[in-house]
């Protein structure tokens, strides 16, 4: 029993003094951590607008990552380290330090979609914005436009109809070679050959009669 204490008494100073090293050592680490702070995540603009979508650290950056998702593809538009000013069609990325700012001066349809950002400071952070664009209705399309979509609607609809007619042709073609299989075994079937009956003029017990 006094083995027993004494070990029981010796195990809760050590199990103390690792949990005080543990948060020491977590307090320190603190010091390292990024804790991003960025913008709105969603961003509304007029279409011709300036929009600006911002993430600071407190430490320093060592890549960004912007990727653009929208209709159904992601495109990467920048994958850069600090620092600098970087440029891509429209877009604008500005890296200093801890600070990172992607800027659209004009925005249009193209730049409509879900920003996701992978930032690389002392810790990988993801984050993401959602940028609309408004004053895209049909009515401020150029004319032109319009009839482009209406051909590609009615190449689908043709297409659409070139892949029934080929599919009912070979249904057709498989149904009428079944019957014609089907028609061919019948007639070469062993009981459609019945043996013709012999015309002989014979009487059963009469001899033959021979003129001479």
């Amino acid at each position: 029993m006094l083995a027993y204490s004494g070990t029981s008494s010796g195990l809760f100073p050590r199990m103390l003094w690792a949990l005080l090293l543990l948060a020491a050592s977590l307090n320190a680490t603190n010091k390292d951590w990024d804790r991003p702070s960025c913008t709105e995540h969603e961003v509304s603009v007029d279409r011709g607008g300036r929009v600006v979508m911002a993430c600071n650290v407190s430490t320093i950056f060592r890549e960004v990552t912007i990727n653009l998702t929208a209709y159904g593809t992601t495109t990467t538009i920048f994958n850069k380290k600090p620092p600098g000013n970087h440029s891509n069609d429209s877009w604008q990325l500005q890296i200093q330090g801890g600070q990172a700012q992607l800027v659209i001066t004009d925005a249009q349809g193209i730049h409509a979609g879900e920003y996701w950002w992978t930032l690389r400071g002392f810790q990988k952070t993801l984050t993401n914005f959602t940028l609309n664009v408004t004053g895209l209705a049909t009515d401020n399309q150029e004319p032109e436009s319009l009839p482009v979509h209406a051909e590609s609607l009615s190449a689908e609809r043709t297409e659409v109809i070139f892949i029934v007619i080929i599919t009912t042709t070979t249904i057709i073609i498989i149904i009428t070679g079944i019957s014609a299989f089907a028609w061919y075994k019948r007639c070469h079937s062993p009981k459609f050959h019945r043996p013709v009956p012999s015309l002989s003029h014979e009487f059963p017990g009469r001899p033959y009669l021979t003129l001479s």
